[in-house]
């Protein structure tokens, strides 16, 4: 199996910066709910089916994730540095930001540079819908943080450049949206959000810290084992929300990586010149009866696509290229 997915990513650098059109998607089918995982700065080859240095497998769990459900194998970051991939995720742009440069709507405001959006969004379009929302950001203090990071000093699990939605001026200075986005201290706080089933929110966004998330801070327990914790990480939010009643039939949750770091610049559909390298994305739904593998072309603004479409809403920057930018239709069965 190893050597299966290592074809996938010689493919992948075969691959580099398509612009190509693609096939047609078929139409998104209408979903429940959606849940993202968005997960740090790791290669396709990184997280599925990974050894260590002794041979023993890093990532057991997102291994047996991408064999068994569905595994988009031709996903890419849009480009560099984190911040901007989030924000793509969000509105389908990423506004020539390639830095990691704070929030302007911060507070302490913050020493220049820093980065600020006057732009439609998701939670524009959501909340135009009637269709509710929240973010869950791991370690931040409290819901609606305006803070650079958290601890205020030394090194951050919390990172304001892990939360889009604070850089958009309509959320950043609007109390009640602020107010959607909350900390996730454990698993037993998601599954309280989860519990309402049907009024649980519709749009779910979580975003591991830094000790979580593969990418990695000094405070983390064993630093060097940082693929590991993130695969037991994304074990306890996999089962948690499984677990949940707001999980249902027409449910799905992506499972997915900013970028591959700068060790790719690899891109496609619609990406800038410099790309954000081959990623993995998993999709899981409990309509997912076997195992699929697509080899069409994807990134961040598909998953966008995918969620605009599946929940009737309008399309947002690049999805409207939708010779380039695809849902993951394969995926959803």
């Amino acid at each position: 199996m190893k050597a299966h997915f290592a074809a996938i990513a010689a493919a992948a650098a075969a691959a580099c910066c398509l612009s190509m059109s693609q096939t047609a998607s078929a139409a998104v089918r209408p979903l429940d709910r959606v849940f993202i995982i968005f997960m740090e700065n790791q290669g396709f080859d990184n997280v599925v089916g990974h050894l260590d240095a002794n041979n023993n497998p890093d990532t057991p769990f997102i291994t047996h994730l991408a064999e068994r459900y569905g595994l988009a194998t031709l996903e890419f970051g849009v480009t560099h540095p984190s911040l901007p991939n989030y924000v793509s995720l969000i509105s389908g742009d990423y506004y020539g930001i390639q830095d990691d440069n704070p929030s302007c709507y911060a507070k302490p405001t913050p020493q220049p540079p820093c980065d600020k959006i006057d732009a439609t969004n998701i939670v524009d379009e959501l909340e135009g819908a009637g269709i509710s929302w929240t973010a869950f950001e791991q370690t931040m203090p409290t819901p609606g943080y305006l803070g650079v990071q958290f601890p205020k000093t030394g090194a951050p699990l919390y990172a304001q450049k892990h939360n889009p939605f604070v850089y958009f001026r309509d959320i950043a200075n609007n109390p009640a949206r602020l107010a959607k986005i909350v900390p996730l201290p454990n698993m037993d706080a998601l599954l309280q959000a989860l519990a309402g089933g049907r009024t649980a929110p519709r749009y779910v966004l979580i975003v591991p810290d830094q000790c979580h998330d593969m990418h990695g801070q000094t405070p983390c327990s064993d630093p060097d084992r940082l693929l590991v914790q993130g695969d037991i990480y994304v074990k306890n939010l996999i089962h948690t929300i499984n677990n949940s009643p707001a999980y249902t039939k027409n449910s799905a949750i992506f499972l997915t990586w900013d970028e591959n770091d700068f060790s790719s610049f690899l891109g496609c559909c619609d990406s800038p010149a410099i790309g954000g390298g081959h990623i993995a994305t998993i999709v899981i739904t409990q309509r997912t009866t076997k195992p699929i593998q697509t080899a069409t072309f994807y990134n961040h603004y598909s998953i966008l696509s995918t969620i605009e479409q599946s929940f009737g809403l309008g399309l947002l920057g690049h999805t409207k290229d939708t010779a380039n930018v695809v849902p993951l239709t394969d995926l959803l069965p």
